[in-house]
């Protein structure tokens, strides 16, 4: 075996249980046999790293230890300017469609009370007034953060501030931190009859100052909020080391239109591949 493999417990490596094999999209479990990309510090079963014979980053070379996560690290309260913030999407569409959903039953009700009645003006006004408060009660509900952090949808929200990031609950200052690299990578599925390209999880890698690594996955794979995090990324440049990297086309564009733009300290990174999606 020509690269190093690791077997994940749960009271050392915490930090690592839970991220997402880049390859299968499964979760990394304890006692998952992983492997480490020594360029990216990325995580792969050992099944994955096998699967890519053996590379990534265009190299072969693996971390003969895992990454620690200093206790140092923690969560730090400092109320600061916010520059802009990735947070999960998927809540506004589901009110939309529970609402919608709501409307349905209830005009289906008024509709069969009309039909046994005949007070056609009465029970469609009374089915508007119903429909219309369940609406505004359900988007007051969703739009709260308190019900997104009931639901778990925050764990994986983005919000760069001037002095620190904070991730989920986690929040880290910029000085703790040496560099941030956004990534996106693609694939093709071929288990249709015709191939489609698909996107993973755009991710953050953070580089801490001892050496550590923290690997946290996106709420989202919207082109048009990942673009406005990486705008807040290049203002973060200006005293921090930034990376893109990306296997999509446009996103890749509008990364180097970002870099060009910028007087920043901004790497963008040579794709392996590019895929349209």
């Amino acid at each position: 075996m020509s690269y190093h493999s690791h077997i994940l417990n749960s009271s050392s490596h915490s930090h690592i249980i839970g991220r997402t094999d880049p390859i299968t999209g499964d979760s990394v479990k304890e006692n998952d046999r992983v492997v480490f990309c020594t360029v990216c510090k990325s995580c792969f079963l050992e099944d994955s790293w096998v699967y890519m014979n053996e590379r990534h980053c265009e190299q072969n070379q693996t971390l003969d230890t895992i990454p620690a996560l200093a206790s140092r690290l923690v969560s730090k309260k400092i109320k600061d300017e916010l520059i802009t913030e990735l947070k999960h999407g998927g809540v506004v569409l589901q009110a939309v469609l529970v609402t919608l959903v709501v409307s349905f039953l209830v005009s289906l009700s008024a509709l069969q009370q009309t039909v046994y009645q005949g007070d056609t003006e009465a029970i469609g006004a009374f089915s508007i007034l119903i429909s219309a408060c369940l609406g505004f009660i359900v988007g007051v509900i969703t739009a709260n953060d308190s019900f997104d952090e009931l639901m778990g949808l925050t764990k994986n929200n983005v919000r760069l501030f001037t002095n620190r990031i904070e991730i989920g609950k986690e929040s880290f200052v910029w000085s703790d931190i040496e560099q941030i690299k956004y990534q996106r990578e693609m694939y093709v599925s071929e288990s249709t009859k015709v191939k489609q390209n698909f996107s993973h999880i755009p991710f953050l890698l953070i580089y801490f100052n001892n050496d550590s690594v923290l690997k946290k996955n996106l709420a989202t794979k919207s082109h048009s909020k990942t673009e406005k995090l990486l705008m807040g990324l290049e203002k973060i440049s200006y005293f921090k080391n930034v990376s893109f990297y990306s296997e999509n086309p446009q996103e890749l564009k509008v990364m180097h239109n970002i870099k060009r733009n910028s007087k920043g300290k901004i790497e963008v990174g040579k794709p392996k591949k590019l895929l349209n999606y």
